[in-house]
């Protein structure tokens, strides 16, 4: 019978991250995770940021090669601290008062409503979050993030989203905040998420990335049934090669219906 150890429950455990090094991504697999107290980070050798920069921008520093973890006090933006459970949503980021001065809404009823979508960790329920590559971590990650710079990859992660399950595969963004997307709601709802890049306003302010690539994020709950379904799946689906012909040969003996597809 398995043994569970409170002094080691924060380590990382065994995952089979070698499966990712065949995508061979421009940018980085992430474990992210949330620690709700200073003494949460004993044993995990992690350093604080040294940088005052903006939730988002944290994941491309890690993408990068950096190993980090940031408290309230190395969040720029404001999202990073109420989104995260490290402070108080202010009245007027609640308010909507933000948005109609920059025109990224033209009235503060708009922008209210965006945060009727968020996921708000309770203030000071979060000491700091953690971030690293995937081949750096020493921490079991609440979040996998996969960044794929082609939609080849692209297809071959959201595929093994589902592979086993038939799960819809599903993007949920507002127009700001994409940090949200990205860190909250996927931790809090255990639901798998992707977001578009050159979509969220800062992330496009800051010009982290170029547009159009899925950023997919997979909640722990979920890594080890994705990576497994990466390692077992067609690397490409025979009825998108050049053997599609063969391919479709084979479905059709097998169903015993031809023409079907």
């Amino acid at each position: 019978m398995g043994e569970l150890n409170y002094e080691t429950r924060h380590k990382l455990r065994q995952h089979d991250f070698e499966v990712l090094k065949d995508f061979d991504f421009k940018y980085a697999p992430v474990g992210f995770k949330f620690l709700n107290v200073e003494a949460d980070l004993e044993g995990l050798g992690l350093e604080q940021l040294d940088a005052e920069i903006a939730w988002c921008q944290m994941l491309l520093e890690a993408q990068k090669g950096k190993t980090f973890y940031a408290t309230a006090k190395n969040q720029f933006c404001e999202p990073g601290v109420f989104l995260s459970g490290h402070g108080e949503l202010s009245a007027l980021a609640a308010g909507g008062r933000l948005g109609p001065p920059f025109d990224i809404y033209p009235d503060e009823r708009s922008n209210r409503r965006v945060y009727n979508h968020l996921t708000v960790l309770p203030a000071g329920s979060t000491f700091a979050t953690a971030f690293s590559p995937v081949d750096k971590l020493t921490f079991e990650p609440d979040l996998l993030i996969l960044m794929c710079d082609t939609m080849t990859q692209g297809e071959r992660v959201l595929r093994a989203t589902q592979w086993d399950t038939g799960d819809m595969i599903e993007s949920r963004m507002t127009y700001v905040m994409g940090c949200n997307w990205l860190f909250t709601y996927p931790y809090v709802s255990g639901k798998i998420n992707t977001v578009w890049t050159g979509v969220a306003y800062g992330m496009k302010m800051y010009k982290l990335y170029p547009p159009g690539m899925p950023i997919v994020v997979i909640p722990w709950n979920h890594i080890d049934r994705v990576l497994r379904n990466i390692r077992e799946m067609p690397t490409v689906l025979p009825g998108h090669t050049d053997l599609k012909h063969e391919a479709y040969e084979r479905g059709y003996e097998r169903l015993g219906v031809r023409d079907i597809i």
